[in-house]
């Protein structure tokens, strides 16, 4: 890589991501923020700036506290679904943290645990949806987040996802200088939900797995590309199944087992690749606890399934 773009690249100020809110979380956003510089192998100056506007210009200001989506909290209905608020501007940035997001059709995408390498993307890129603007920032007010297409990555253009709902998923892609750049958002907020269906059935995965791997909290903690290969396809295929049927459960600041798994006999990361090319990231935990990127709510698998799959990773 050249000299000067992986200095300008180190520049970049890492921001705390929400997805491990208690004891992990500056780890895992350094973590996360250098498995999303693996995918920048490039050599063009050019390509290195807009890097320097997709990941460094992170400007949406979320409430820290794990029970809190800006300002706003989970709700917790009779059926046992969960109510994700929608994203809003916290008064107070005091305790806050930034993310990546795109608004579209009056809803906030934010940057997702599931990638796709830029020569897979291009092939399922759907309708182009329009192009984004870099009109946020930490200064914006809730108004700057009303008006379609406005974004914390700069500009580039937004496109559906074929074999994915736009309400849920779209690509912000971007070809410059010879090179590509394609990232998914996704609307996790300003639901309603139901069982694991509501999540992982949008993903896909279900019947399209190719293959699979797994690391320890170890590695992952560290960076450190040790993955190990599952290789029993049928008890892996039976686990993304009962994905559809597991419970939510609401992430609050005394109620989120993750922040007590600091080790490797507890803590399993499980990258799931489909057929599209595009690989979900999966935080497991050994009590049958299964958390999906940023989000508010992490879910529980039935024991004896669970304990299938978990015993492929040790």
């Amino acid at each position: 890589m050249n000299k000067k773009i992986k200095q300008e690249m180190n520049k970049i100020e890492i921001p705390k991501d929400l997805s491990e809110r208690s004891k992990l979380g500056v780890s895992q956003a350094k973590r996360e923020m250098t498995g999303s510089r693996k995918r920048w192998n490039v050599k063009g100056i050019g390509i290195a700036a807009a890097l320097v506007v997709a990941v460094g210009a992170f400007a949406l200001f979320i409430n820290n506290s794990p029970d809190n989506t800006a300002g706003s909290e989970l709700v917790i209905n009779e059926d046992g679904s969960v109510d994700i608020p929608a994203i809003e501007i916290p008064k107070d940035t005091s305790n806050a943290s930034m993310i990546g997001l795109i608004v579209y059709n009056g809803k906030i995408y934010t940057q997702t645990s599931t990638e796709i390498e830029a020569e897979n993307a291009k092939v399922i890129l759907g309708e182009k949806l329009g192009t984004t603007k870099g009109t946020i920032d930490e200064w914006s007010s809730q108004d700057a987040y009303d008006k379609g297409f406005a974004s914390t990555i700069g500009k580039a253009d937004v496109y559906a996802v074929k074999g994915y709902d736009k309400e849920f998923r779209i690509m912000a892609y971007l070809e410059q200088d010879g090179q590509l750049y394609a990232e998914y958002f996704e609307n996790l907020n300003g639901i309603t939900v139901d069982s694991g269906n509501d999540i992982f059935g949008k993903l896909n995965m279900d019947g399209n797995v190719t293959s699979a791997q797994y690391r320890t909290l170890s590695d992952w903690d560290n960076s450190i590309e040790n993955y190990q290969p599952i290789t029993d396809m049928e008890t892996l295929n039976t686990f993304v199944a009962e994905l559809d049927k597991t419970k939510p459960l609401p992430r609050s600041e005394h109620s989120d087992p993750i922040g007590d798994s600091r080790t490797d006999e507890q803590f399993r990361e499980l990258l799931i690749t489909i057929n599209d090319g595009s690989t979900v990231s999966l935080k497991l935990l050994k009590d049958g606890y299964i958390y999906y990127g940023s989000m508010a709510v992490y879910f529980q698998m039935d024991e004896v399934q669970f304990s299938k799959m978990w015993s492929l990773l040790e």
